[in-house]
């Protein structure tokens, strides 16, 4: 074999020993090599599997599963080690079917080609050097499964590679061993040589193969960044009219919306940078650290909407927040945010880590964005949406006071021009969750499209329209400033007189 191809299979042997080194440690071998024995005949310490007597020193009780070359914990069943005592032999699909590797599942061969190879026999290299067509079951240990859920066959310029078997069950190739994580399946092979149209089938092992998620930097992705731009431009200017604004500066009301465009604004702007940047350019750290303060950052913009909602229901019962009691009430949600996203930070999702697998921001290919993000975003809106209905019921309950009118006007305002912005906001991200399941069921591995990217924008616009063209006390600020600017224009300078 050329150098080109001598990587590859000693990669597969030193994967395959990072494997089942930690394994042999504890138990007496390899995850690989044995077989689930719960329920097998046991009689003097020793067990029966498939017509193998197993000693008990070869049993032991697992706590684990291996899937796609990941341990995941299981309920503690009995498995022995039967490739001990008896040479495995894998195939990928039962007799009479062959694994096709663009679907990646089991089928039978088209009706015009040659019926597959049997299990029964295979050549096999003997001790001494020589082949022989071996009948495999008395000799061998056969198992039919994949190991992985994507499976390969190992190539050499786009060509396969004729591996041998061996009598202890070792597959080689030129001195290169392969894998014990591989399954055998026949494969059709043009033989181009002795006649065109001639074609035979060749036992080939198949390796796991890992489906790794690419990374596209296309118009897409900068479209949807500049659109995240154009809302982080817009949360700022409220940030900045919110802390020009006296009357909004000091007061709890002003102090949330603050906290919410702050947070807003580097959860967009962390969005952006994971979407403009390669997964593989990023150190692990940061590939955990970054996603997590985005979604830190993001549930924790919800809650503070929440707590907006619980703040101006009390506020028309007549109840008055101290400093005290704003920061009990508002730390707590703080500290939940961050738990969660440390949370996230290190769980698993479908035997994958939720942050620093193949995409630093959440997988595309499975529903953990939808339990990790969507589902504190459902329920932050499913508690401001229970204090909206009972300010609601509670403002049609109450009469109208004249001596109150100016007070109930002011909060009345707020309370519309805030219900406004939240209403818009919902929408934007049930376009978000509309968006990913339509992708996902779909098949694009993308968790958004060009609605999404637009519905950023338009958050930005919808702040910009409710939390200040709509907000009465903001507008009669920009009023004042206006009018400021009228009379310096049209003033005497004092030094004339």
């Amino acid at each position: 074999m050329s150098l080109q191809m001598a990587p590859l299979p000693l990669l597969l042997l030193l994967v395959g020993a990072a494997w089942s080194y930690p394994e042999e440690m504890r138990y007496p071998c390899a995850f690989i090599d044995t077989a689930n024995i719960t329920g097998s005949f046991g009689m003097d310490g020793s067990y029966v599997h498939n017509w193998t007597v197993i000693p008990r020193n070869l049993v032991a009780a697992y706590d684990f599963v291996i899937e796609n070359g990941i341990r995941v914990p299981a309920p503690k069943h009995l498995r022995g080690c039967v490739c001990k005592l008896k040479p495995c032999v894998r195939f990928c699909c039962p007799e009479g079917e062959i694994y096709d590797l663009e679907s990646r599942q089991c089928s039978a061969p088209s009706i015009d080609s040659l019926p597959p190879p049997r299990h029964s026999h295979m050549e096999v290299q003997l001790a001494n050097g020589s082949l022989k067509e071996l009948e495999l079951r008395s000799r061998f240990s056969i198992y039919v499964d994949t190991p992985c859920e994507h499976m390969k066959p190992v190539t050499k310029v786009s060509e396969y590679v004729h591996w041998t078997l061996h009598e202890n069950g070792t597959i080689a190739h030129r001195g290169h061993i392969f894998s014990k994580h591989y399954c055998y399946t026949p494969l059709l092979q043009h033989n181009a040589a002795s006649s065109p149209s001639s074609s035979s089938w060749d036992w080939q092992p198949l390796v796991c193969a890992p489906e790794k998620l690419h990374f596209v930097l296309g118009v897409r992705e900068w479209t949807y960044a500049i659109c995240l731009l154009i809302s982080i431009i817009s949360m700022i200017i409220v940030l900045v009219v919110y802390l020009m604004c006296s009357e909004m500066r000091n007061s709890f009301y002003g102090v949330a919306i603050k906290a919410y465009t702050i947070c807003l604004i580097l959860g967009y702007a962390l969005l952006g940078y994971l979407a403009l940047h390669n997964p593989a350019t990023l150190s692990k750290a940061a590939c955990r650290i970054i996603p997590s303060l985005t979604l830190m950052y993001l549930v924790l913009s919800f809650y503070i909407l929440s707590f907006v909602s619980f703040k101006l229901y009390l506020s028309f019962h007549g109840v008055v927040f101290t400093k005290l009691m704003f920061w009990l009430m508002f730390t707590p949600i703080v500290l939940i945010a961050i738990g969660w996203s440390i949370f996230v930070g290190f769980s698993r999702y479908g035997n994958r880590l939720v942050f620093g697998g193949d995409t630093c921001w959440f997988d595309p290919r499975n529903w953990s964005i939808m339990v990790y993000l969507f589902a504190p975003v459902f329920v932050a809106c499913a508690i401001s949406g229970f204090f909206y209905i009972l300010t609601l019921i509670y403002i049609s309950e109450q009469p109208v006071i004249e001596t109150e009118k100016s007070f109930e006007s002011i909060e009345k305002n707020r309370f519309k021009s805030f219900w406004k912005y939240f209403g818009y906001t919902a929408l934007v991200w049930l376009v978000c969750v509309c968006s990913f399941a339509f992708n996902y069921y779909r098949g694009e591995r993308s968790l958004h499209n060009y609605a999404v990217c637009f519905c950023m924008a338009f958050h930005g616009f919808a702040a910009l329209y409710a939390l200040i063209g709509k907000n009465q006390q903001i507008q009669n600020f920009l009023r004042r400033i206006d009018n400021d600017e009228d009379t310096c224009e049209n003033s005497v300078p004092l030094s004339s007189f």
